[in-house]
């Protein structure tokens, strides 16, 4: 019989035998492949200190931008527009047809939607009243 266990501070051997059971359910239905394959795009400076950066989950159709963070001191300055850029030039370089990624409600909605993506949906109240906004982008 099994049980049920909570746990606050899983192992990540653990976290990686559920990581693993769905890769592999989906993989039975989806093939090889999906968002299994991850690339980085970094801001750096001279002395390799990084700035900023994206990192992102990639298959044969669709990139992911799971994180895009600039530094405060280098915002503002049209890094994010070119760090989202070079990640989606590289998405298409792979083969990939689409960019989607998501944000929150007092992230970055505008900067996406300025930068070409299109809202796909919300989830109100995500967390403490703030939304989580879903949005993609057809590549070239």
């Amino acid at each position: 019989m099994h049980k049920i266990v909570i746990n606050y501070d899983a192992n990540d051997a653990d976290k990686k035998v559920i990581r693993e059971g769905i890769l592999a359910f989906n993989k039975g239905i989806l093939g090889k492949g999906m968002l299994e394959k991850t690339f980085s795009v970094f801001l750096k400076d001279e002395s390799n200190n990084i700035h900023g950066g994206i990192l992102a989950y990639f298959d044969s159709e669709s990139v992911f931008v799971d994180v895009l963070w600039v530094d405060e001191n280098s915002r503002h300055q049209g890094y994010g527009s070119k760090l989202l850029r070079a990640a989606e030039n590289e998405a298409c370089n792979l083969g990939c047809r689409y960019s989607t990624l998501d944000t929150w409600s007092f992230q970055a909605e505008e900067f996406y939607l300025k930068n070409g993506y299109e809202r796909l949906g919300e989830i109100k109240n995500y967390y403490l009243h703030h939304s989580k906004i879903f949005l993609r982008k057809k590549l070239a």
